[in-house]
């Protein structure tokens, strides 16, 4: 008996050790690289603002199930013209991109679901541009609705793997409906997902100009929207939701963009970059260096790939730079992290058939998410100042141009709204909140409810 105790003792002792090694390594083994990791990396499981099981799931389960990093080994710029290099780039990314086959929502069962095709513009390369209208059952013809509101979605994966886009569809606008109650503003809403093209295959900006297509060709050619137009994205298309808002003011209302990708420039001038280069590089990088949602090395290839940047192998240079700080030339936000674009984008993009001055039309209204946890924390923390550092501005043209400003009421005399940003925090790492924090979803999104509805209301009396 005492035999079997010592030999049952040594094997948890070395199951025990096997799992502190396993969970203090770099992406726990087949993805280990020989590059640096930043010195302030912290364990997952060391992570003390994350609960236990959080660290657990999102630090190590995640990597079971999710096998982006196993991407990295791919090339990270393919000559589409060239069949036979597409088809093994495509098959060397296919197990990383497995994570669409987990994307199980049955949005069938719980929306009327109906897919548009959209021709792309000449010299636009790739099939028609898909994308997939969600309305509530049995929801209304919007010929008899036309106030309804349209939410335009662009899915997350690092602009390189399509990655739970009908799950979180399913969650938001099933929350948005339940919100709704009687139905009154979203009875016949349409919550669009877009479809864009990926990276390597497609480097940027295809997946801007896809959703930009989308919207405008929603909007403009299909006519939805007149309740409120609303651009949403999670993580790379956080991303695509600031682009595509900033190069659409004229068309949108509020935008929510949820722990977007977004790189800083290298240098100290952030308002003039756009020949510079930018990084993810950052200190919430830097402290969750060894996380597999989203993996930093993961993190650093997609952005290769969406920039068109191929992998360095002479030599081994990659190989000596510390894990987070790889550069690339182009500015995937599209200027969207510059405070005077903003102003720039809000005075010149006015429709023509508006009867408003630009001095009164206000930026949309933001809603933001950050989470502890997650590398790209930072980058949305700087997307925030940008975005007030923009209403500041806004509201310094609105005093010299307008005297009738009602700011007891949040709204201009003309009954526009000022337009406010507000920010939320959430404690379960990478997109973990839709999961793991049901209650701060349900607060998120009943604030974005609320902001559709005030616009919802500003159409409905103009009616």
């Amino acid at each position: 008996m005492n035999r079997s105790l010592s030999i049952t003792t040594a094997i948890l002792a070395v199951s025990i050790a096997v799992v502190i090694h396993s969970l203090s390594t770099f992406e726990g083994g087949p993805h280990n690289g020989p590059r640096p990791i930043p010195q302030e990396a912290v364990p997952i499981w060391q992570t003390s603002e994350l609960h236990w099981f959080v660290r657990f799931f999102m630090g190590y389960l995640y990597g079971v199930l999710g096998h982006v990093a196993t991407m990295t080994i791919c090339p990270s710029v393919i000559d589409r013209h060239n069949p036979t290099e597409v088809l093994l780039a495509q098959e060397c990314m296919k197990r990383g991109r497995s994570a669409e086959d987990l994307d199980l929502a049955p949005l069938e069962r719980m929306f009327d679901v109906n897919d548009v095709f959209i021709d792309r513009p000449e010299g636009e390369s790739g099939n028609p541009l898909r994308v997939t209208l969600l309305k509530k059952q049995k929801s209304p013809e919007i010929a008899n609705h036309p106030n309804a509101p349209l939410i335009l979605f662009m899915h997350g994966g690092g602009f390189t793997v399509r990655a739970v886009k009908k799950i979180q569809s399913m969650l938001i606008f099933d929350e948005l409906l339940k919100l709704d109650g009687d139905g009154t503003m979203m009875d016949s809403a349409t919550f669009a997902m877009v479809e864009y093209r990926l990276a390597p295959e497609h480097a940027y900006p295809a997946a801007t100009n896809d959703c930009l297509l989308a919207l405008n060709h929603l909007v403009k050619e299909m006519g939805l929207g007149k309740g409120g137009v609303h651009v949403a994205g999670s993580s790379a298309g956080g991303t695509l939701a600031m682009e595509t808002t900033l190069k659409s003011l004229d068309i949108v209302d509020t935008f929510f963009v949820d722990e977007p990708v977004v790189p800083f420039p290298t240098t100290a001038t952030a308002d003039d970059n756009e020949e510079g280069e930018w990084t993810v590089d950052s200190l919430s990088v830097r402290r969750y260096a060894y996380s597999r949602m989203p993996p930093v090395s993961w993190l650093e290839w997609s952005l290769k790939a969406y920039t068109g940047i191929e992998t360095v192998t002479v030599s081994g240079e990659e190989d000596n730079l510390t894990l987070g700080t790889m550069t690339t030339n182009v500015d995937i936000t599209g200027g969207a992290m510059t405070a005077s674009e903003w102003i720039q984008k809000r005075n010149n993009d006015i429709d023509s058939t508006t009867s408003l001055l630009p001095s009164m039309i206000p930026l949309p209204r933001l809603i933001l998410v950050t989470a502890m946890g997650d590398p790209l924390r930072d980058g949305g923390l700087a997307f925030k100042e940008v975005y007030a550092e923009a209403l500041r501005k806004e509201k310094e043209l609105l005093e010299q141009n307008d005297s009738k400003i009602a700011k007891a009421k949040g709204q201009r005399a003309d009954g526009l709204p000022i337009s406010k940003a507000k920010h939320f925090e959430t404690y379960s790492g990478h997109v973990g909140f839709y999961l793991f924090e049901p209650a701060s979803f349900s607060i998120i999104m009943k604030e974005w409810y609320d902001e559709m509805y005030d616009v919802w209301q500003s159409r409905s009396r103009k009616r």
